[in-house]
């Protein structure tokens, strides 16, 4: 008998669906992996940042999975630390030029942001939906009214004032908003851009604190509030905030 048979004939013996349970198992090891090994394996990095990170289910669990483990973030915020590299600069690039045609810059955004493709190679007629989940589209289509009213309001001083004292827009809801207002407020992209670069390099540098002081040598130096949270922070930027994850300040670290 293969090894895989006789894993999946365990599995058959377990409540639920086993290829569910083997699947989720396999997940587990691979993110428990990553976190003991394989943070700064070069082959592994460049498939991280292929994809800008994971999902944002993925991105919470492994958060979780250090946090429970280690009671730490340090393999989190090494791995986040690349990626707010690779934004930045699209983001900079963004609030220079406003004025200029917009698709290409979109186009290289996308690159960099890794945008998922549509359509589904492996589907089957009759065994998948032929439409997206009524709750994740109406969920999308709200997000992208308030995003067509944020662009609209920048505008306003007032509106402007209260989006800079705000925590701002995670990354997914950041593309979706520059998006609308790619075409039709130049001045807004701008401004949005430039916001989310100075809140994403003052990230980093809280981020670059908190790895630098898990070093032995600068032990000793006392982290404040930002540090300590910076690598949770990052995990919402890039993926959001997930329901039952509990607020940024309850998750330190």
């Amino acid at each position: 008998m293969s090894w895989g048979l006789a894993v999946l004939q365990h599995a058959l013996r377990q409540p639920g669906c086993p290829l569910c349970r083997l699947q989720r198992e396999a997940e587990a090891r691979y993110l428990e992996n990553l976190l003991w090994e394989n943070v700064n394996d070069p082959a592994t990095r460049e498939q991280w940042a292929a994809g800008l990170g994971f999902c944002a289910r993925h991105a919470w669990q492994l958060q979780r999975l250090e946090a429970r483990r280690y009671g730490d973030g340090l393999g989190n915020a090494i791995l986040y630390e690349d990626l707010l590299q690779r934004v930045i600069p699209v983001l900079e690039a963004m609030a220079r030029e406003p004025a200029m045609d917009p698709l290409p810059l979109h186009r290289r955004l996308a690159h960099v942001l890794r945008l998922p493709r549509s359509g589904d190679p492996e589907g089957i007629p009759g065994l998948q939906g032929r439409a997206r989940c009524r709750v994740c589209r109406l969920g999308e289509e709200t997000a992208r009214a308030y995003a067509e009213w944020l662009v609209e309001g920048l505008g306003d001083a007032e509106v402007r004032a209260r989006y800079a004292a705000s925590d701002g827009l995670c990354l997914p809801h950041l593309r979706m908003t520059l998006i609308c207002a790619r075409t039709r407020a130049p001045q807004a992209l701008a401004d949005l851009a430039g916001d989310a670069v100075r809140r994403l390099q003052r990230l980093l540098g809280a981020l670059r604190e908190y790895i630098r002081k898990h070093d032995w040598n600068y032990r000793h130096e006392p982290m404040s509030p930002e540090e300590r949270r910076s690598w949770i922070r990052v995990v919402a930027f890039f993926v959001g905030e997930g329901e039952g994850d509990g607020s940024l300040d309850d998750r330190g670290g």
